[in-house]
């Protein structure tokens, strides 16, 4: 589909229904794949400035469907198998965690690193003058 195509789908559409997809936790190219067209043209046509904003909110509000996105996969795999691949359900849990918090940042990790004491530099000459005024054991 060519770009002006595409764009005239996108406005058909429209804004409020793109958003609904989002918001459900739709992936970009996974909303491009069922309209038929280019991840870059979805990606030009939300960042326009006519839909910047909107865009914007409904990828910050997609967070918590990440989140349940990820624990969903978890549930559904245990509920097939009643066993996990835990090293597979941990990275696509923490992909999904991820994506939450790129889209919104209340959803990021805190981690604070407070660090305390006292810190010295002494050159190298300073250095070796305290070594030379130290007294010699015998």
């Amino acid at each position: 589909m060519r770009k002006g195509e595409a764009k005239e789908l996108l406005s058909v559409v429209g804004i409020e229904a793109i958003c609904e997809q989002i918001e459900q936790g739709d992936s970009q190219a996974e909303i491009a794949r069922g309209l038929g067209i280019s991840c870059a043209a979805l990606s030009a046509w939300l960042n326009n400035s006519a839909n910047h904003e909107r865009s914007a909110r409904a990828r910050s509000l997609s967070a918590e469907a990440w989140l349940d996105k990820g624990l969903a996969a978890i549930e559904s795999a245990l509920a097939k198998t009643g066993d996990i691949d835990a090293t597979a359900a941990r990275a696509y849990a923490q992909e999904c965690a991820r994506r939450a918090a790129l889209r919104n940042p209340r959803y990021r990790e805190q981690t604070a690193h407070e660090i305390t004491g006292s810190l010295t530099i002494k050159t190298l000459a300073q250095e070796l003058a305290e070594i030379n005024k130290t007294p010699k054991p015998d």
